[in-house]
């Protein structure tokens, strides 16, 4: 037994000699940085990325490719974020509640959040420099801090489409755009009765862009439905025949505009949104979004609204 002992005293000794090397002791120092948060890598801003790429759209373009066929990774199609702070300054409760308005109301502050993805279906199907998409957008409007009416979502409104991009070759009366998308899309609130809105559309999308901005010109038509299924026969006097969008970039710093409008100097109506966004922490941006105008929301599509939400942005248009 004294033996054993011995050896079990001399063991230390013998395995530095042979070269062994001691376990390290971390320090108090050392223990208390496992617990210090570290903020993810931040990317490089948007106007560097442009600057590389050689183009706003084009250094999207590349990013994209590049992560397009990783399993793990959702390919975003419009700007994807979350407002939990939403003020509306009219709220439609007539629209929503019905008869139960006289009793019950929505508040004006609510949280309204955006998720849109995308992914390739196939290649070159138009030509060499085209590509078929399938989409999915949701925006939604949730009544989160109403606790009177159980917390509802007044209106989701759900936006698949099908598209193909194409890169012009040649422009017209010396006009190029980058890119030319051709799609079909269905918009719907996914109600039924009196709360049912929805309808379909064609639309052309000409993108350009000049050094630091981004601009859009998307024409659409409405295909028809008979007056007994159609929810919202007059839509097109509140959204009109298209939408004109812009995003101007101010190094790591972008300002995005839509504007919409019938075109009818008798009865004019449209809509404005104005968004401001700026890096926050890792890759994630903060968002300020302004809406004044008719048709924030499918089931708001002739009730005009004035609103105001802040927040946060996982992915922007560039």
């Amino acid at each position: 037994m004294k033996r054993l002992v011995c050896c079990l005293a001399l063991l230390p000794s013998v395995l530095m000699a042979q070269g062994a090397e001691p376990v390290p002791v971390e320090t108090e120092e050392e223990s208390e940085s496992y617990f210090q948060a570290e903020e993810p890598e931040v990317p490089e801003s948007i106007s560097q990325r442009a600057k590389e790429a050689n183009g706003l759209f084009q250094q999207r373009e590349i990013r994209e490719s590049a992560t397009v066929n990783n399993p793990f990774v959702i390919t975003p199609h419009r700007p994807n974020y979350f407002l939990p702070i939403a003020y509306t300054s009219n709220p439609n409760d007539r629209a929503f509640l019905g008869d139960k308005s006289d009793s019950e109301s929505l508040q004006s502050v609510e949280f309204k959040f955006q998720l849109s993805v995308k992914f390739p279906v196939a290649y070159g199907v138009v030509g060499r420099n085209s590509s078929l998409w399938f989409a999915y957008t949701q925006q939604a409007y949730w009544q989160a801090y109403n606790s009177h009416i159980s917390a509802p979502f007044r209106d989701t409104n759900h936006e698949p489409e099908a598209f193909i991009v194409v890169k012009p070759k040649e422009g017209w009366f010396g006009i190029k755009p980058s890119y030319i998308t051709y799609g079909l899309n269905h918009q719907s609130n996914g109600q039924s009765g009196d709360l049912s809105r929805s309808w379909n559309r064609f639309y052309m999308d000409f993108l350009f862009e000049t050094e630091n901005t981004a601009f859009s010109i998307k024409p659409w038509y409405r295909f028809p439905e008979s007056s007994d299924v159609d929810d919202n026969p007059d839509i097109e006097d509140y959204y009109g025949y298209g939408e004109f969008s812009m995003i101007h970039v101010i190094d790591d710093y972008s300002i995005d505009v839509m504007i919409r409008n019938n075109l009818d100097m008798s009865d004019n109506r449209g809509a404005i949104q104005v968004g401001f966004n700026f890096p926050l922490w890792g890759k994630t941006r903060g968002y300020i979004q302004y809406f004044n105008g008719y048709g924030q929301s499918l089931l708001d599509y002739n009730h005009q609204t004035q609103s105001l939400g802040i927040g946060v942005m996982l992915s922007n248009w560039l």
